[in-house]
């Protein structure tokens, strides 16, 4: 694998958590901030499921109570009336 070295400015209490990560891991920083930024957002399908049929719970009874509301007025109305 090519590496790139490359300067990157942190808040200094986020330098100070990924330092103190790769010590508690063992690790060098580099490594620890090359996990994180590899890292993906790994969910099982069964997550992904379960999430999805509860959104559609929730979107099936938004979609009730929201029946005859008129988006476009509403923004309309709102537009009209702030102090921009």
């Amino acid at each position: 694998m090519n590496y790139v070295t490359t300067n990157i400015r942190l808040p200094e209490e986020n330098y100070l958590k990924l330092k103190e990560e790769a010590f508690k891991k063992r690790k060098s920083l580099s490594a620890v901030i090359r996990e994180k930024l590899g890292a993906k957002n790994a969910r099982s399908e069964s997550e992904v499921e379960q999430f999805m049929s509860e959104l559609s719970v929730m979107a099936k009874s938004l979609g009730k109570k929201l029946k005859n509301f008129d988006s476009v007025k509403t923004i309309r109305e709102t537009r009209e009336n702030s102090k921009w």
